[in-house]
């Protein structure tokens, strides 16, 4: 009977946890995102081999990114949910809409431009690099600000939170610096599923965090 009693108490804690699912999205962003690149060169390749095509691609690595966006927009809200009740901090609500916005306008207009360009295929091909350039020239400056805000305001008050949030808020100004310089923006990529792995411990782990505030 104890023993019964204590797995019914167990089941109880896990469904507890609010963040749970948020959680597991955010961990699976953390694998889908460097996944969906491999596949994006594996398309390349591919297209390269078979039909000597080299311009741009439509395939199954923007499915795995539009499946990206949907997990981080769903981790993004409910991480402004926890900030909001476990810690009463409400300044970085708007900039995490911004955040998430800049991330679905940025897939919106990557497929965009891509489907465009494979319609208008052959275009001179330094048309085709200025052009691509040019949206990263503009995207991930803004994408990059966004992040250096959210982290300044979070490192503001970094005695609020516990060691993973600030963890974040360090990796989050990193990645931002990285994505305004345009050419560092590389470097961002790599930082990236590290955050979202650590965003998903920070779920998963609710409990201490609640104990800790």
């Amino acid at each position: 009977m104890a023993q019964a009693h204590a797995n019914i108490e167990g089941m109880i804690g896990m469904n507890d946890n609010p963040y749970r699912t948020a959680g597991w999205l955010s961990i699976a962003a953390a694998i889908l995102f460097p996944l969906a690149f491999v596949v994006s060169i594996i398309q390349g390749l591919i297209g390269i081999s078979r039909f000597d095509y080299t311009g741009p691609t439509v395939g199954p690595s923007d499915i795995l990114f539009i499946i990206f966006t949907v997990f981080t927009i769903y981790a993004l809200i409910m991480f402004r949910r926890m900030l909001n009740e476990r810690y009463n901090f409400h300044e970085i609500d708007t900039l995490i809409t911004l955040s998430i916005w800049w991330g679905i306008l940025f897939q919106v207009v990557s497929i965009t431009y891509r489907l465009i360009m494979i319609v208008l295929w052959p275009v001179p091909q330094l048309l085709y690099t200025l052009s691509s350039l040019g949206i990263m020239v503009v995207a991930m400056p803004i994408g990059g600000v966004i992040d250096i805000i959210i982290a300044a305001r979070l490192l503001r008050d970094k005695g609020r939170f516990n060691e993973m949030i600030n963890v974040l808020a360090y990796l989050n100004m990193a990645s931002g610096i990285c994505m305004a310089t345009v050419v560092l923006s590389p470097l961002s990529l790599i930082l990236m599923p590290v955050w979202w792995a650590i965003l998903g411990m920070v779920f998963l782990r609710e409990k201490e965090e609640a104990e800790f505030v």
